[in-house]
Formats: structure tokens, sequence, C-alpha cells
């Protein structure tokens, strides 16, 4: 919302009446922080070029239901989320709706957290770092014609992306939330590395069965991105803390049934998540 507050720019709020009011916080480092704020109305059917799902990725179908009404004014439905498997129930119940709109799906490297719980000064985030984000078609390929919004790079393999990205979050994700550690943690110490080395192995050894192609060795990769953001908590690690669902199943679990339908076992993937209970 802050990259596109130029445009025209609705929120779909749970209760389809009010406005939100978002207070976003920068980083600055000569005033130390800078705040904006600004209201955004809710949508009332008024035509849209884009829709951008950032929820959970459980809660993707149940975000769009109560809207079904409106969707046929909507041309583009983005899903910028975590996790796989939620990307073929939106477009399967697309399907199933007969709804023409396209849909497409992003990820992004961009950090961010809320500070405090919508309430009636509205909703506090912290813009914690800048990043890339990236949308394609999930299916279809008449995207040439199609203009993204601001801050966001069209690519035609988001698939693979995806992919990429998914292999990363399966180590590092459940790890840091059983150990509950930091993401640097799991390279700096030595009790913890050889957990990484081995959860990326089994998760390397999946991708070549399945084919999925990966541009460079995972076990490097994830110590990589583990390091690159080592002060960090992995969205998993914030969810069990502050109770809430984790998105597991839409990152192990979706590599647990690419698994299952292949007649493979994940052992450590599967040890990990019963012990996190998913």
């Amino acid at each position: 919302a802050s990259h596109w507050r130029q445009h025209r720019v609705f929120a779909l709020p749970r209760d389809k009446a009010s406005a939100v009011t978002l207070n976003l916080y920068l980083p600055n480092n000569e005033a130390g922080e800078q705040q904006l704020q600004w209201a955004l109305p809710c949508w009332q059917g008024e035509a849209l070029d884009w829709l951008v799902v950032t929820t959970k990725a459980a809660d993707t179908l149940s975000a769009l239901q109560p809207w079904l009404g409106r969707l046929p004014q909507v041309k583009n439905l983005l899903l910028l989320q975590n996790g796989m498997g939620q990307q073929q129930q939106c477009a399967d119940w697309l399907t199933q709706q007969e709804l023409p709109v396209r849909l497409w799906a992003g990820i992004s490297t961009a950090g961010g957290y809320r500070r405090t719980a919508n309430n009636a000064q509205g909703s506090e985030v912290v813009y914690a770092g800048a990043g890339q984000t990236i949308a394609g078609r999930w299916c279809g390929n008449d995207s040439e014609d199609t203009q993204l919004p601001p801050d966001i790079e069209a690519v035609s393999d988001i698939h693979n992306r995806m992919r990429e990205k998914l292999a990363v979050n399966a180590v590092i994700n459940p790890l840091t939330a059983i150990l509950r550690c930091h993401n640097g943690e799991l390279v700096s110490n030595p009790l913890y590395l050889p957990q990484l080395q081995a959860l990326a192995a089994e998760v390397d050894n999946l991708y070549q069965q399945l084919h999925w192609p990966l541009s460079q060795d995972l076990t490097g990769r994830v110590e990589q991105v583990a390091l690159a953001t080592a002060a960090n908590r992995s969205s998993t690690l914030q969810d069990i803390l502050a109770g809430r669902t984790t998105e597991l199943p839409y990152i192990c679990g979706y590599l647990q049934q690419q698994a299952h339908n292949l007649g493979l076992y994940l052992p450590l993937t599967d040890r990990l998540m019963q012990q996190l209970q998913v």
C-alpha cells in the first residue's frame, strides 16, 4: 500500500464497511523514524486493476469468499504470500466460480512487521527493510500487456522462483521454530549447523526427484540466507511465539505431499512437523 499510495488504493476490511488507517514507520538514520499515515477507503465494488492478497496462506480463500459478488470487477488477482499450494487452490476456485480474473503469484524479500494490533487509531506497521518483489502469471501467459503495480517486477518463471524460496524456507523455518533461535544461529551454533545441513540435503534430494532445478547448492544457499538475515526471527518462529497458526502446512507440508505423490519419505521433515504438532 505504501508503494502505491499515489494511486487509488482501497482496503478490504473484515467488516466490509469502515476505512482502514495505516500508520507506517520508516527507518530514518537522521531522524530515527519517519511516520506516514493515511486512510484507505473500504472497497465498494469499484473496478480494480489489481487486488492483492497478503493474508497467511491458509486464509486465502476465506478472505476472498466474502467478496465473491464484487470479484467480477477485478482484472488481476495477486497472491503475495509465503508457501505453495494455496495458489492452485485459488486457481481452481476461480475456475469453479467462472471468474475471468487473471491470477498472479508473487514473492518479496521486503521486511515488515506489525507493531500493534488493529485498534481505533489504525494499524501500526514498521517497514523493516527494503527488498525486491517479483510476480508472474500462475497460469496462462497473456501477461505482456499487463502493467504491474509500482515496484513489482514481472518474471516468466514464477513457479521456479517460488520453489527456490520454498526450499530455503523449508529448512530455516521449522529449524528456527523448534530451536527457538534467530536465523543466524543455525550457522553460528556448532550444534545447529549439522541439523541445517542434514535437512537441506533431504530437501535437495526431493527436488532432484521432482526434477525441480535449483540455481545453486541448497545447503550453501540456506547458509547464505541465514547469515544475511542473522538477526531476524523466521515468520514461523514469530507465529509460534505469538500463539498463531503457522504456515508450515504450506511450506513443509507442501513438500511432504509432493514426496507422498512419489512414494518417498522425508524423515527429518516428518519429525520436525510432528514435534511442532503441525
